[in-house]
């Protein structure tokens, strides 16, 4: 199946993953790609692929250096990264209702 959609592999075969994966990887990313209709959903896009754009994913989290986040830090970091909404629409417990374009 692999040797269909990428060819043949060369001789002796390569043991990394990244090497089989890919001509797939690139198969979805051109995908991906054509489908973006909005400026703001390509712009996110190819930051998500710049390097190092996921390390803050990555850091240990350390209270005595400031490096630990709460999950509602965790939330909004991740809603604006993937481009969603951050409010869902409900009735605030002081009667009033609070649509998804709140501002926290």
């Amino acid at each position: 199946m692999w040797s269909s959609s990428a060819g043949p592999p060369p001789d002796p075969l390569p043991g990394k993953q990244s090497f089989w994966d890919g001509p797939g990887l690139l198969t979805d990313r051109e995908l991906i790609e054509s489908s973006l209709v909005e400026p703001s959903q390509r712009s996110r896009f190819l930051a998500a692929q710049a390097p190092h754009s996921g390390d803050w994913l990555r850091a240990l989290p350390i209270d005595n250096y400031g490096l630990r986040l709460d999950d509602e830090a965790v939330r909004v970091a991740v809603s604006m990264r993937l481009g969603l909404s951050l409010f869902v629409p409900h009735n605030c417990y002081c009667g009033t209702l609070v649509d998804a374009q709140a501002v926290a």
